[in-house]
């Protein structure tokens, strides 16, 4: 079973979450409070501030991390990692910063300004050589932008008949090396990252659909990262729901974590230059001879990269409600209350929603379901 924003297996050491408090008492009684004290989440469609939609980048045979020639320039492609971009992206950008370097160094362009792009950038700026990231989308544009910031590096990574012998070795590669420098900024100014305390819950035994595709789940080979997480007694569970299973996940406040890479990168002596490339041979054109592509979906269009397959992705964003810093997975919906908003998002049955599904505009009827499953939670 993976460890993604679907299956929530929970690694957390107990059940208190963030929002607990001391009980009330006489001096001579005092303790911690048997249950954890949450706030409730105001899901109320009046909370709603607004509705993104992004498409994530999902190659059957895993991300493309390699590097061809190409009209006398290398290019180093690095995209395609489905809804696994945030959580994966500092091991592939150390792996792309090597085949990029491995001539010795040059002035490299970086295409597109999305997690993959931004971190790349920031460790070939750390190697000293020059370095411009060209997008038509800055950083807070980016359809990572749009993401739900959890740590979810299994999330539609590839499947099982597609990859090649040896991918789970080197997903596990990338996965050790992003989550050791993910915690780098645990406790950096504005929260770039975080733990926050994750509930899984349910009435009774729940019934799985299995998807159609034979997606790779690969959280168990990661499992050590994270804390441990245990079912919360009916004493302590805070929800009105049969089971609940609770623990310490790691997530990504996406808009001061990006904010935060662009601000390194650019003391770094890194540039970034808006700009839209209409086809390849404008790439090609640029005067940098190693070109660096995390371009994500668009790659299908500028590359020509037909196994790329679009999965939708809609986030509702609540009010930051930061008197109730948790987060829960209930009856196919998520929710996190980040501290740029709460995230809510209809997941599905599993991981075959959205696939195959470019469009990107919002569906105010989605956002009405999500909102009414969790409801009854807070009521």
């Amino acid at each position: 079973m993976s460890i993604d924003r679907r299956h929530f297996v929970m690694a957390g050491a107990g059940a208190l979450a963030s929002g607990c408090s001391l009980t009330g008492g006489s001096q001579q009684q005092m303790g911690f409070a048997k249950a954890p004290l949450l706030s409730p989440l105001n899901v109320s469609e009046g909370a709603v501030t607004k509705v993104t939609v992004c498409t994530r980048p999902f190659r059957p045979a895993g991300p493309r991390l390699e590097a061809e020639a190409m009209d006398g320039k290398k290019i180093v492609h690095n995209y395609g990692h489905g809804g696994s971009g945030w959580s994966l992206s500092w091991g592939c950008a150390n792996d792309a910063t090597a085949l990029a370097l491995e001539d010795g160094p040059k002035a490299v362009a970086v295409i597109g300004a999305g997690v993959m792009g931004l971190t790349t950038a920031h460790k070939l700026a750390e190697s000293g050589v020059p370095v411009t990231i060209y997008a038509k989308e800055f950083p807070l544009e980016t359809r990572s932008a749009k993401a739900s910031g959890v740590w979810s590096p299994s999330s539609r990574i590839g499947l099982s008949s597609a990859v090649k012998n040896g991918f789970e070795d080197r997903w596990e590669n990338w996965a050790r090396a992003s989550y050791g420098v993910h915690q780098q900024f645990v406790g950096a100014a504005a929260a770039p990252v975080e733990y926050v305390t994750q509930y899984a819950l349910s009435n009774g035994q729940s019934s799985s659909t299995p998807a159609r595709h034979d997606f790779l789940h690969l959280g168990r080979r990661v499992r050590d990262l994270m804390p441990r997480g245990s079912a919360v007694s009916q004493e302590q569970n805070p929800f009105p729901v049969e089971r609940a299973y609770g623990g310490l996940w790691m997530s990504f406040n996406v808009a001061s974590y990006a904010n935060h890479l662009t601000r390194d990168f650019l003391l770094r002596g890194g540039r970034m230059v808006r700009r839209e490339f209409p086809d390849r041979a404008a790439i090609l054109s640029l005067p940098e001879s190693v070109i660096v592509n995390c371009t994500g979906y668009d790659a299908k269009r500028l590359w020509g990269d037909d196994s790329l397959i679009p999965v939708r992705g809609q986030i509702n964003w609540l009010a930051p409600q930061l008197s109730a810093r948790y987060a829960l997975f209930y009856n196919e919906v998520f929710a996190i209350s980040r501290r740029d908003g709460v995230v809510v998002q209809y997941v599905g049955a599993n991981d075959d929603w959205g696939m195959e599904d470019e469009g990107e505009t919002p569906d105010r009827d989605e956002t009405t379901r999500a909102l009414g499953i969790l409801a009854p939670l807070f009521s």
